[in-house]
């Protein structure tokens, strides 16, 4: 897959992100408090840098669309073949 295809789904694949991500930090410890999206979709994806799950983006591609698409594609790699996200 090319690196700025396009996801089918791609705003399912970030809600879900956002599901796993979350259960993932209450599994670390962490607890998120519930906040607007922005806020959390950015909460998870410094998470999930820190717990070494996704490579960082670069500072100039620190914006919503961005992460949403790295947490987007993170999760498509981590489904099974067979989920209907994919």
């Amino acid at each position: 897959m090319s690196k700025t295809a396009k996801l089918l789904n791609e705003d399912k694949l970030v809600k879900k992100a956002l599901e796993v991500g979350v259960k993932m930090a209450k599994m670390q410890g962490f607890d998120l408090p519930m906040s607007p999206q922005p806020v959390k979709v950015k909460a998870i994806y410094l998470f999930l840098v820190g717990a070494k799950q996704i490579t960082p983006l670069p500072e100039s591609k620190l914006d919503g669309a961005s992460i949403k698409h790295r947490l987007a594609l993170w999760i498509h790699n981590a489904l099974p073949d067979n989920d209907p996200l994919k």
